[in-house]
């Protein structure tokens, strides 16, 4: 996984996509799928960690895509 410039970790492009169409499929995702985390992305996000009790945050790390992968 890479960082950005304040050494968070950043989800890869296909990551991204994957939780988007996650995200969308589950109804929680309205937007584009393009790869890209804006706003709409991380609300979803947040609103997938909530619901599953996980700490409701933007952090789309190598933990999470891997939940997403094993669990829907």
């Amino acid at each position: 996984m890479d960082v950005n410039d304040r050494g968070a970790p950043t989800a890869s492009t296909h990551d991204i996509m994957l939780v988007q169409e996650t995200m969308k499929v589950m109804g929680l995702y309205d937007g584009v799928i393009d790869g890209v985390a804006g706003s709409e992305t991380y609300r979803a996000v947040r609103a997938y960690k909530k619901y599953h009790h996980m700490a409701p945050n933007n952090v789309l790390s190598e933990e999470f895509i891997t939940h997403l992968r094993e669990h829907t």
